[in-house]
Order: C-alpha cells, then sequence, then structure tokens
C-alpha cells in the first residue's frame, strides 16, 4: 500500500497519523499535524508560509534535506488545501 500524502503539508503518512473529522473519524486526505476534529490545526497558513515552513525545516532543523524541501513546495499548489479552485 502506498503511503498517504497529507493535501495540507505535502509529507507521506501511516494510516495511524491521519487527521480525524469532526465525528471523530478518520480522515485519508490529511495528516494529524494539519487536520482534528474536522478542521485545520492553523486556520490561518497561508501557502507562502507553508513553503517557509519546508524550508526553515530543511536550513534549520535537518527534518528533511533542501531537494526534499523544494520538491514537496512544488507539489503544494496541487493538493487539496492550496489548489485555487476550492475557493469558488
Amino acid at each position: 500500500m502506498k503511503p498517504l500524502i497529507c493535501q495540507s503539508c505535502g509529507f507521506p503518512f501511516s494510516a495511524e497519523r491521519r487527521g480525524t473529522n469532526r465525528d471523530g473519524s478518520k480522515n485519508n486526505d490529511y495528516c494529524l499535524d494539519c487536520y482534528k476534529n474536522g478542521e485545520y490545526t492553523d486556520h490561518h497558513l497561508t501557502l507562502h508560509e507553508q513553503e517557509r515552513r519546508l524550508l526553515e525545516m530543511a536550513k534549520e532543523h535537518n527534518e528533511i534535506s533542501l531537494e526534499e524541501a523544494q520538491q514537496i513546495i512544488r507539489s503544494l499548489p496541487d493538493l487539496k488545501r492550496w489548489k485555487m479552485t476550492n475557493i469558488f
């Protein structure tokens, strides 16, 4: 089974780390860090701020490589949370 990809942060996550819907059921689109109880954990996060967070993780915390951060950043506009079609 291929890993789930969070439709907010772009990171792969396991079934155990799925976010939760309002009714407590598991959500396959978002990881637990980004989505709890049917809402985003950081309501005011912008696409630009998400990009900055990824670069910071790569540069300062060594959680991911700079190449991995850049790859995820390129994929962000295609994720459900950031697609422009969601605003209509």
